[in-house]
């Protein structure tokens, strides 16, 4: 895990509200009734960027749950391994999505308010 900013598009960088960090880890992400495994690229306080290892047909716009591995960081604080997020894709390029979303539970925020301090002060 890297503590820069991830810069690489910077069409879009002026419509960020929170700089993106790095975060090399698994997903899962749900839409209805399928499910896709995935990687999560890079995350900040309300959007990540995620690649999908499977064929998909999702579009901009749809609403998406993901659930992010974290059994491989190490956070100090939390016991969760688990980061689950709810939010809608705000661009799809190939296999990568940028996803616009919200921790499902004031627990979920508070993990990740860990993780991004995690990934930051490495």
């Amino acid at each position: 895990m890297s503590s820069e900013p991830d810069n690489s598009e910077p069409l879009n960088a002026e419509k960020r509200r929170y700089p993106r960090f790095t975060l090399r880890a698994y997903a899962e992400l749900q839409y209805s009734t399928k499910t896709w495994e995935a990687h999560v690229l890079d995350l900040s306080e309300s959007g990540a960027r995620i690649a999908l290892l499977e064929e998909h047909l999702l579009q901009k716009g749809d609403a998406l749950r993901v659930h992010i591995d974290l059994s491989n960081v190490n956070l100090v604080a939390s016991d969760k391994k688990r980061l689950d997020l709810h939010g809608r894709i705000v661009h799809v390029r190939e296999h990568v999505l940028g996803f616009d979303f919200q921790p499902d539970t004031p627990a979920d925020k508070t993990l990740l308010y860990e993780l991004l301090m995690h990934i930051e002060n490495q």
